[in-house]
């Protein structure tokens, strides 16, 4: 009897001991499956928040874009742009009375034939040239290390379609102005349109002006010799009359100083000085500058 009282107790022992076991390998288990789906949680929660804040990081630089467009073109009405009007429409004028003796140096309108013409590849260097420098100089606001830099070559980029499209919609008008100097590959009894102002050179001018203006000489030496080169030699092969190239210039010189200006802006922006007081409530000036 006392035999069997043992094996009962000790079958007791070992039914508590395994009960004790299973409880506590339930127990961890449903600790590792709720931290596995803890995690699960956070894994979905994180991605959803990398995802919005991916969304929003897009959301706001296109916004920012925009917004830096927008300002390019709210600059062009200001007292410097008068400024530039007011220098170059004499020079204009001037230029006008001189058209068609200058290009009768380089098209003989007896023979209907182009003179005293460059190599053919000098037109087309300056034809289809400007646009490597263009992008080369577009591609800093993205690479360039420096934040002026990357600024001036961010709003280049942005001002060039406005270039171009302010130069298309003034060439819709119709008026002898507009009108391309006699070439040869052109019809003899009716000259072109569309010359007024030269596109090109807006975008030389643009481009030399404000990379100069902003970054010195290294940058506005090359890029101006570049743009002389690009205007002489569209006078050369009867491309534009000397007054459309002024216009043109004109144009350019507009949309360099809006973007630098645009460019002082945003530089200003990323300084902040405002009074606060430390841990101590002492009060202190805080300087702040935002990468």
């Amino acid at each position: 009897m006392e035999l069997k009282k043992g094996n009962l107790r000790l079958m007791g022992y070992k039914a508590f001991f395994m009960v004790l076991l299973s409880s506590l390998f339930l127990n961890v288990s449903l600790i590792v499956a709720a931290q596995k789906n803890c995690n699960k949680k956070r894994i979905i929660l994180n991605n959803t928040r990398t995802r919005d804040s991916a969304g929003d990081k897009i959301a706001g630089f296109i916004t920012e874009l925009v917004n830096d467009a927008a300002r390019i073109n709210v600059n062009l009405f200001s007292l410097t742009s008068v400024k530039i009007l007011t220098a170059f429409t004499p020079l204009y004028v001037a230029s006008r009375m001189v058209d068609e003796k200058l290009q009768c140096n380089f098209h003989d309108i007896t023979y209907h034939k182009n003179i005293n013409q460059f190599p053919k590849s000098c037109h087309q260097i300056a034809r289809y040239g400007v646009g490597i420098p263009m992008v080369a100089l577009s591609s800093l606001a993205i690479f360039a290390s420096d934040e002026d830099l990357r600024l001036t070559a961010r709003m280049f980029a942005l001002g060039l379609p406005f270039v171009q499209s302010g130069k298309d919609i003034i060439k819709n008008l119709k008026c002898n102005a507009c009108l391309r100097p006699w070439h040869q590959d052109f019809s003899i009894e009716k000259r072109s349109s569309g010359g007024f102002p030269s596109g090109h050179t807006a975008n030389v001018v643009f481009m030399a002006t404000l990379f100069g203006m902003r970054h010195g000489l290294k940058w506005g030496i090359p890029l101006g010799l570049f743009g002389v080169f690009v205007m002489v030699d569209f006078i050369n092969c009867n491309r534009h009359y000397l007054s459309q190239i002024v216009a043109g210039a004109g144009l350019g010189l507009l949309f360099a100083f809006a973007a630098s200006t645009v460019v002082d802006q945003k530089l200003s922006e990323s300084w902040c000085i405002a009074p606060d007081v430390d841990s101590g409530g002492a009060p202190v000036i805080k300087l702040t500058y935002a990468f």
